[in-house]
């Protein structure tokens, strides 16, 4: 070989070397910071450790336990499942109905109506909590004040502190948070419909809700479709607010403070795994096997509900 054919065959041995030494820093950080952390979690789901002392190696006694024996993990996923239930559909269709009055020809000053609206879901989530905690406190609430000065209660209500009102109170702080949220997106939505399809409606006599079911929810299906699978997420994802809106630190009343709840109602997935993992438990494999629990739990609600939206695609198109 020629001294200028093996110059050429260094260069172009450089050539292809360079892009995988440039994409060498993230395929190390990916794995010291994503891949490893996430297989060691799997390790430690199979051991019992308190964090102090040597991991004991127990197999899959975790996972058999939290699904068989454990009252709080599928208490906390039932509770989920109540607000997801409960938050869904207000979000999605409120959402819709809010976009549209804000997409509304008789609406002005949308801007400032569509940043009022999306505000909630920007403020932080020790700030929601702190909030509700203090229009729905026992003693010194706003609601419970402003209903007994109207004669609608005879004593104040402690809607913290007792199971059914304690859940009512974390449905509509997460309504609250999120609807602005799903009318953003349905807003965008349908400012991208062509204007041609409600002139040629209007011209064929439609009325508004008929454009309204035959244009606007049709057209909007994808993103229906991607917002339902991030409520389902979202609502795995629940613990900063109802933490906070439970905390004993912030009860004037001391109605508040329980983990979870009252009778632990709104004890979410998370919030088990935090309690489990770093709170009065203190087992890592236990919080590991219960991470791993819900990841399946979310993958499965995400798959059932990306099958339900495509077999109805597909009954539609047909």
């Amino acid at each position: 070989m020629t001294q200028g054919a093996a110059r050429r065959k260094r260069k172009l041995t450089g050539k292809r070397v360079w892009p995988y030494l440039f994409l060498l820093p993230f395929f190390v950080i990916y794995l010291s910071f994503n891949f490893y952390p996430l297989i060691y979690s799997f390790v430690i789901s199979l051991t019992e450790w308190d964090g102090f002392t040597e991991p004991v190696f127990v197999g899959l006694s975790n996972y058999v336990n939290i699904f068989t024996k454990d009252p709080y993990f599928l208490k906390s996923i039932g509770n989920t499942l109540i607000f997801m239930l409960f938050n869904a559909p207000f979000v999605l269709i409120g959402g819709l109905i809010l976009a549209t009055m804000l997409n509304s020809k008789l609406i002005r000053g949308r801007n400032v109506y569509q940043l009022a609206t999306f505000l909630p879901y920007l403020t932080i989530p020790v700030a929601i909590g702190v909030l509700f905690m203090l229009l729905f406190d026992w003693n010194s609430g706003l609601i419970n004040r402003i209903f007994v000065s109207l004669g609608i209660f005879q004593e104040p209500v402690n809607f913290l502190g007792v199971a059914g009102p304690a859940r009512f109170v974390v449905i509509l702080m997460i309504n609250w948070k999120y609807i602005g949220y799903h009318a953003v997106f349905f807003s965008a939505g349908i400012t991208s419909i062509p204007v041609e399809l409600y002139e040629s409606a209007e011209v064929d006599g439609a009325s508004a809700f008929v454009k309204f079911r035959k244009i606007t929810v049709p057209m909007l299906r994808p993103i229906i479709e991607f917002l339902l699978i991030m409520n389902i997420i979202n609502g795995f994802q629940l613990f900063d607010e109802v933490k906070v809106l439970f905390s004993p630190w912030l009860s004037a009343s001391g109605s508040a403070g329980n983990i979870g709840g009252p009778d632990r109602a709104a004890l979410t997935a998370i919030w088990n795994l935090y309690d489990t993992s770093f709170g009065t438990q203190m087992q890592y494999g236990k919080g590991a096997s219960i991470a791993y629990g819900l990841f399946l739990f979310i993958l499965l609600f995400s798959l059932v509900a990306l099958l339900i939206t495509k077999r109805k695609n597909r009954g539609e198109d047909v």
